[in-house]
């Protein structure tokens, strides 16, 4: 009996082992670990993603769409902490930002190589569109959701550009501050 292909759980199964790679290895992932993470072969990747970049692209999209579920899910609890006032977006936006996160760290690592890659950006780029969209309509001025949501975005990236990282007093303050410009 021939063996039965479920395309979706080959890809779902190679992103999930290309996420491992990333935390264990870093940007310097190669095709031949994430298929011996999956368990499947060099061959079978290279057919549902015919190059590292294309793989990363994917990576990219999956672990944008698991934190905009988990940005959702933040929201829907502070709505229904605090009722519909206005920051309630921002506020579980700086939750999530200040949450470790293994996920969070892997988009991060996902997203560092495709950099220098300004077409492969762009449909990440399109992927995230909703990070100008929800701060304006949060209830805040323009500019203070944006320079929220910048900041926070800032705060993460250091890790990826080497910043020096705050301390915990100075994480907490941050946080703390930008919670308050929510209000």
């Amino acid at each position: 009996m021939p063996r039965a292909r479920q395309p979706e759980l080959t890809r779902a199964a190679l992103l999930a082992a290309a996420s491992t790679v990333l935390r264990e290895q870093g940007a310097s992932l190669s095709l031949d670990a994430v298929a011996r993470a999956a368990g499947i072969s060099k061959g079978g990747l290279l057919h549902h993603y015919p190059t590292r970049d294309a793989l990363l692209r994917a990576l990219g999209a999956a672990l944008i769409d698991d934190f905009r579920q988990r940005l959702t899910t933040a929201h829907a609890a502070e709505l229904a902490a605090h009722g519909p006032a206005r920051g309630a977006w921002l506020r579980a936006y700086i939750a999530l930002t200040f949450t470790p996160d293994e996920d969070g760290q892997a988009l991060h690592a996902a997203l560092a190589p495709l950099a220098g890659h300004p077409a492969l950006l762009a449909g990440l780029s399109e992927a995230q569109a909703f990070l100008l969209t929800e701060p304006e309509h949060d209830g805040l001025p323009a500019g203070t959701a944006h320079a929220i949501r910048l900041a926070c975005d800032g705060y993460w990236m250091g890790d990826l550009t080497g910043l020096p990282r705050l301390n915990d007093t100075q994480v907490h303050a941050l946080r703390e501050t930008l919670t308050a410009w929510t209000r």
